[in-house]
């Protein structure tokens, strides 16, 4: 009796993800999402598509399969806008870093006490983001700042983070994002904020200004936190009453996250 032919199995290919390796899908939802952060509202179908360089029956799939996962919203009309689960995502995200819970009373003392709003801004690996943001509560007109804007490298905040990043040559490759002239003038930024502790800056916005002071976890800069207010109320001097008790708060708030403690630690064992 012939022995019938059995049936060839074949295996599915496994897809091996190793160090390097990327799934293309997921950097391309991460790109939409990034889009959307750095953008702060919603967005309707066709500016993704134009952003991005896709077809709209592309985005809109993608803008669809985010809405369904809780990452997005739908608006209607075609707009998207931020959703519910990276909200909390990025809520948790932010609440486990420690620098965030120690700053809360720092900002709301600063705010009441300076009458301006202060701001705490974390680095996002190319530029400051804020985090939090208190209002002095007596204060009848009060300067909004939006959670989770990314402010630019040639803000305040930007300055002390190009002046204090640990990796040189990061900030070498951030820098030539800029013409020769403007990097010339942010690095005379960067060696002030270096030498005064704060950085004042007023180019960010027409008839703002910002002064900021860089706080540390043990001896890295770890975050910002800053007065944001009016030309007028805000004084461009690095040596103000303003700029000197922010910098006294971002002192204390780095002593709290241990910065010196290692050196002193040092000097009493060697004692």
């Amino acid at each position: 009796m012939p022995l019938k032919p059995q049936p060839t199995r074949t295996r599915a290919k496994k897809t091996v993800i190793g160090r390097g390796s990327t799934i293309q899908v997921i950097d391309r939802l991460a790109r939409v999402l990034e889009v959307f952060a750095g953008n702060g509202r919603q967005m309707k179908v066709r500016e993704l598509a134009s952003t991005l360089h896709l077809r709209r029956s592309t985005a809109h799939r993608y803008l669809a399969s985010l809405s369904h996962a809780g990452f997005l919203r739908s608006e209607g009309e075609g707009a998207y806008a931020l959703g519910p689960l990276l909200i909390q995502l990025g809520a948790a995200a932010v609440g486990g870093v420690q620098i965030v819970e120690l700053a809360e009373n720092y900002l709301s003392q600063l705010a009441e006490e300076a009458q301006e709003t202060a701001v705490l801004s974390l680095w996002a690996g190319d530029c400051p983001v804020v985090v939090r943001v208190r209002e002095p509560q007596s204060k009848l007109v009060q300067l909004h700042i939006r959670l989770g804007a990314t402010l630019p490298l040639d803000s305040a905040q930007g300055h002390l983070y190009l002046a204090f990043h640990p990796d040189r040559q990061r900030v070498h490759q951030l820098l030539t994002h800029f013409s020769d002239s403007q990097r010339r003038e942010i690095e005379r930024g960067m060696s002030d904020a270096q030498r005064n502790g704060v950085f004042v800056n007023s180019r960010v916005a027409e008839g703002i200004r910002a002064v900021a002071a860089p706080v540390f976890d043990h001896e890295l800069i770890a975050g910002t936190i800053a007065f944001v207010g009016t030309l007028s109320s805000v004084p461009a001097d690095p040596d103000s009453g303003l700029a000197q008790a922010l910098k006294n708060a971002a002192q204390r708030l780095s002593h709290d996250l241990g910065r010196g403690r290692d050196v002193a630690a040092v000097k009493s064992a060697t004692a």
